[in-house]
C-alpha cells in the first residue's frame, strides 16, 4: 500500500472523471430541484418528493460521514452510473421515481466524494472544476453521456491506494494551496494527527460538518409543510428561512467559510441571467477557470472575472462559469482548515442558492409587480450580484495575502 500523494496521477484522474457523474442530467435529477421548493414537476405527489428528500438526506450523510474514504464512495457510485446510463437510453415510464431517487443520491454522493478528495489532496482547481461542472449540469438536461465518464472515474478509484496509517500521509504544501504554485515535493507533517481531526489539512469530515450538512439537507421538508398559503407567501417564507439557516449553519464553520459560501452563491445566482448560454461556451468557461485557478492570486483573478462576467457576459457567455470556478478554487485555503469544503459546496451551497432565488422572485412579485416565470428579468438583478461577488472575493483575497505575509 502506498500513500496517495500529489505525484500519483490516479487520484486526480479518478476525481476529474467522476465530476461527469456529478454533472450528468443535472436539470432533472439534481437535489437542487428538491431544495427549490420540493417540486419535481407537475403532477408529482408530495410523497414522491418526500422519497427524494430521504435520498438527499441519506446521500448527504453518507457523503460527509465517509468522505475520508472518497475512493470507496466513487467506486460504489460507478455501477449506479452504469445503470442510469442504460436506463437513459430507453427510460421506462413506470420507473421514473426510482430512477430519480437513485440519480439524485448518486449525483450528490459523487459531488461530495470529489470535493472530499480535492480537499484531501489540496487541489484548488479540482474544487472549482467540481463546483463548476456540477452547476453546469443544471444547464445540460439529458446529458446522460456524462454518466460514462462518472462510471469510469469510479472504476479508476479502485486503483487509488489509501495509506494504512493516515498519520504517515504527507500533507499538501502550504504554498500549493495558498498561492496556486504547483507543488514539487511532499512536505512531511511535523506533528502527525489522525485523519479525522478538524485541524489536519488531510481531514475531510468531522462531526460538526456532518451535523451541519444533515441539518441543511433537512430544510427541503419546510416547503412540503406549507399548505394553505399563497405562492407569494411561500416564496418569502422559504427564502427568508433558507437564508437565515444558511447564515447560521455557515457561520458555525467560521466567518471565512461563510464569506466564500456567500460569494459562490452570488456567482451561481449570477449565472441565472438569460444570456443564451450554450453548453459549449459553458464548458470552455469551466476549463478556463480551472486553468486560471492554477496561477497565483486566484482570489483577485476571481474578482476580475466576476466583474468581467457582469458587464460582458452577454458577449462571452462562458466567462461567468470561469468566474464561478475561480471563486470556488480560491475558497479552498480557508475551508480546508475546518474540514468544511464538502459541506459548504454541497448542501449549504444548495440552500444558499435556493434562498437567493426565492427571495429574488418574492421581491419581484411583491415590489415590482412581476407575475413570476422569469427569475432575473432583464438582468438588472444579476449585475449587482456579480459585482458584490467581485468585491467579496477581492476583500477575502486581501485578507488571505495579509495572513500569509504575517
Amino acid at each position: 500500500m502506498h500513500p496517495v500523494t500529489r505525484t500519483n496521477p490516479l487520484p486526480l484522474a479518478a476525481l476529474a472523471l467522476a465530476v461527469g457523474g456529478a454533472a450528468a442530467d443535472g436539470g432533472q435529477q439534481s437535489e437542487l430541484v428538491v431544495f427549490a421548493g420540493g417540486r419535481l414537476g407537475a403532477g408529482v405527489a408530495w410523497l414522491d418528493a418526500l422519497l427524494v428528500l430521504v435520498a438527499v438526506v441519506g446521500a448527504t450523510g453518507a457523503g460527509l460521514a465517509f468522505g475520508h474514504r472518497w475512493p470507496v464512495l466513487l467506486l460504489a457510485a460507478a455501477p449506479l452510473d452504469v445503470v442510469l446510463l442504460v436506463a437513459a437510453l430507453d427510460p421506462p415510464a413506470n420507473l421514473r421515481l426510482p430512477l430519480v431517487v437513485v440519480a439524485t443520491a448518486t449525483r450528490l454522493v459523487t459531488l461530495l466524494a470529489v470535493l472530499a478528495g480535492a480537499q484531501d489532496l489540496g487541489l484548488p482547481a479540482l474544487v472549482g472544476f467540481a463546483v463548476g461542472g456540477y452547476v453546469l449540469g443544471g444547464y445540460l438536461p439529458g446529458a446522460h453521456w456524462l454518466l460514462a465518464a462518472g462510471a469510469l472515474g469510479g472504476l479508476l478509484a479502485a486503483a487509488v491506494r489509501r495509506p494504512t496509517d493516515h498519520r504517515s500521509a504527507p500533507a499538501p504544501s502550504p504554498r500549493s494551496i495558498t498561492d496556486g504554485q504547483p507543488e514539487t515535493t511532499a512536505v512531511p507533517r511535523p506533528s502527525p494527527r489522525p485523519l479525522a481531526t478538524a485541524e489536519s489539512p488531510q481531514s475531510t469530515v468531522d462531526r460538526r460538518p456532518l451535523a451541519i450538512g444533515l441539518l441543511a439537507s433537512l430544510l427541503p421538508l419546510l416547503p412540503l409543510l406549507l399548505e394553505g398559503i399563497s405562492p407569494q407567501e411561500t416564496l418569502g417564507l422559504v427564502g427568508f428561512s433558507f437564508a437565515a439557516a444558511a447564515l447560521v449553519l455557515g457561520g458555525l464553520l467560521g466567518w471565512r467559510s461563510l464569506a466564500w459560501l456567500v460569494a459562490t452563491a452570488l456567482v451561481v445566482l449570477g449565472i441565472g441571467l438569460p444570456l443564451g448560454v450554450t453548453w459549449q461556451f459553458a464548458v470552455v468557461g469551466v476549463l478556463a477557470g480551472c486553468a486560471l485557478s492554477l496561477v497565483p492570486y486566484r482570489a483577485f483573478i476571481a474578482a476580475a472575472l466576476c466583474l468581467l462576467s457582469a458587464f460582458v457576459g452577454s458577449s462571452v457567455p462562458g466567462v461567468v462559469f470561469a468566474a464561478l470556478v475561480c471563486v470556488a478554487a480560491s475558497a479552498l485555503p480557508s475551508l480546508i482548515r475546518h474540514s468544511s469544503t464538502p459541506v459548504v459546496f454541497g448542501p449549504l451551497l444548495a440552500v444558499s442558492v435556493t434562498a437567493g432565488a426565492e427571495l429574488i422572485l418574492w421581491s419581484s412579485v411583491t415590489f415590482a409587480g412581476q407575475q413570476g416565470g422569469v427569475l432575473f428579468g432583464d438582468g438588472h438583478v444579476t449585475v449587482p450580484l456579480l459585482c458584490a461577488a467581485a468585491v467579496l472575493a477581492a476583500a477575502l483575497g486581501i485578507v488571505e495575502r495579509r495572513t500569509i505575509n504575517s
